[in-house]
């Protein structure tokens, strides 16, 4: 697992990195600003952060064959773009790849600057600067993923800390099915509608909460098509007014997936209308709500890994992966 922590100037990314690192059994930190220290520096220069991703990656490579299986990585990554190169090149080493960007109220983050930094003019130049980056990843997280949000303003270097190890826990629970679901479903349905106009040519309730007498992750899984994949990027500030976050995931061209909720309670996929991935989802769905054997098969196999996988949520849906795949070939042989 990599674990990477964004955030603006005197945030307490290291700190909070150094803490998460106490949580886990085997592990090593790589600092950014440490490892991509050199002279002459400049703040906008692709060539400067282009090597030091190449050191990243060699140094993940390194440690990973030295028997580290987790990578904490903490670095400033003003935008989308520049976080989404990092992951495609890790991603090479390690599927699971979970970003979190710390944020603070200003007032608290130039406390934290002038609780750390003697008086002078560095220490007004990183106050000056830490406004400027809050802006700047606010601004930009409105274009894409720049990680996962964990709101500090109350929290010590400690809890921010547990609070992102418990977001990477986060427990696999199933809850049994609840008519309440297709309802919040459809509300959900009208506020996205309202947001996203014309750019939705289809919002749909897809996954298991849309299967009825099925179990499900009290999560409501929802799918909206758009023209083409290029329109995605312009839903997602609509989107983040409803409170979704966009996740990244370099190796998913094909598709853009937001959660909701702390914990999780909507998830949401924008794939192109008529797409293969398209069909997967209401082709899945649509099997499960018209073959009750499956369904039950289903059910069986998810209760199984929910017990085998209860923190691990990404070896839950990865071992789910055949049974989709043979469900799908099977319901299309017989339509």
């Amino acid at each position: 697992m990599i674990v990477i922590i964004n955030g603006p100037l005197g945030i307490g990314k290291t700190e909070t990195a150094w803490a998460l690192l106490d949580l886990f059994n085997r592990a090593v930190m790589l600092d950014g600003d440490y490892i991509g220290a050199v002279r002459p520096f400049a703040i906008y220069d692709a060539q400067r952060l282009s090597d030091l991703f190449d050191t990243l990656h060699l140094l993940v490579d390194h440690y990973q064959k030295k028997g580290y299986p987790h990578v904490i990585i903490n670095y400033i990554f003003e935008t989308p773009a520049q976080l989404a190169e990092l992951r495609k090149r890790l991603a090479e080493l390690e599927p699971r790849i979970l970003a979190y960007r710390l944020t603070c109220g200003l007032d608290l983050l130039e406390q934290r600057i002038r609780g750390r930094t003697s008086p002078g003019v560095r220490q007004e130049w990183e106050i000056a600067r830490a406004h400027q980056l809050t802006d700047i990843l606010e601004t930009n997280a409105r274009l894409g993923d720049l990680g996962l949000m964990v709101d500090t303003t109350c929290l010590d270097v400690s809890q921010a800390a547990q609070a992102i190890w418990d977001l990477i826990h986060e427990e696999v629970h199933l809850s049994p099915y609840q008519p309440r679901w297709a309802e919040e479903f459809a509300d959900e349905q009208a506020k996205i509608a309202a947001h996203l106009g014309e750019l939705a040519v289809e919002i749909q309730h897809i996954g298991s909460t849309a299967v009825p007498g099925l179990s499900a992750k009290p999560i409501l899984d929802i799918l909206i098509a758009v023209p083409r994949m290029t329109d995605s990027v312009a839903c997602i500030a609509p989107l983040r007014e409803l409170g979704y976050e966009v996740v990244d995931h370099p190796d998913q061209p094909d598709r853009l997936f937001f959660r909701k909720g702390h914990p999780r309670s909507h998830h949401l996929h924008i794939v192109e209308f008529g797409s293969p991935t398209y069909a997967d989802h209401i082709d899945f769905r649509d099997a499960l709500r018209g073959d009750p054997t499956l369904s039950e098969a289903y059910q069986a196999l998810k209760e199984d890994l929910a017990v085998r996988y209860r923190q691990q949520r990404f070896q839950y849906t990865l071992q789910k992966t055949d049974f989709i795949s043979q469900a799908l070939a099977d319901w299309r042989a017989e339509k």
